[in-house]
């Protein structure tokens, strides 16, 4: 039998892995014990380093770096890299690495998704739903120089091509039901069968 906490709001039992109430629908609050920030590759302890008023924790054997949620948002947000990226050239993407492993996050020790920024940037991040995102040295930026070559626009606009099709696919299938439709009504075998 899985292992059960009590929710905060309704008071249900509920399994310890939910970080939502299955039962009222609140977000749970994780309750994890506070570890110190070591690096998931070199299990060094971080570094902060003060950065235009943000602090950054940043591995100093392998030049990883930590970006809670609210910092990994703001060093990637459009009007950000537009306002200090002075690219030149265009982005290409690396290629995939052979091999690769789950991380710990930083801040709960539980391993991290990995996921390609923005579905086509070629930039494998590993991201703590709770916390954070880890990124390997050199990884924000090519996030960034992704960004300011226009990467996200190119991403919304393949977002707004499959919806297109997904949207033409659907009316042929409408246009094809109610077609047959047609066909039954007016071949109403009630009508053919009584002569009514």
């Amino acid at each position: 039998m899985p292992e059960t906490k009590k929710c905060e709001h309704c008071g249900r039992d509920i399994n310890v892995k939910y970080s939502i109430c299955p039962f009222c629908g609140a977000s749970l609050s994780e309750k994890t014990e506070a570890i110190p920030p070591m690096c998931p590759r070199c299990k060094r302890p971080l570094e902060i380093h003060l950065a235009n008023g943000e602090e950054y924790n940043i591995c100093p054997a392998c030049g990883g770096l930590w970006l809670d949620m609210g910092e990994f948002r703001l060093a990637t947000s459009e009007y950000d890299v537009y306002r200090k990226e002075d690219v030149k050239d265009e982005y290409s993407k690396e290629p995939f690495k052979d091999s690769f492993e789950y991380l710990p996050c930083v801040r709960c020790g539980k391993l991290m998704n990995r996921r390609n920024f923005a579905r086509i940037s070629g930039v494998i991040i590993d991201e703590c739903g709770m916390h954070g995102v880890w990124l390997d040295a050199g990884e924000l930026e090519r996030i960034r120089h992704f960004i300011a070559d226009g990467g996200l626009e190119r991403e919304q606009d393949r977002e707004i091509e499959q919806v297109r099709t997904d949207l033409s696919d659907i009316a042929s299938k409408v246009e094809q039901t109610a077609f047959t439709q047609k066909i039954i009504h007016f071949w109403n075998f009630k009508r053919w069968l009584f002569g009514g």
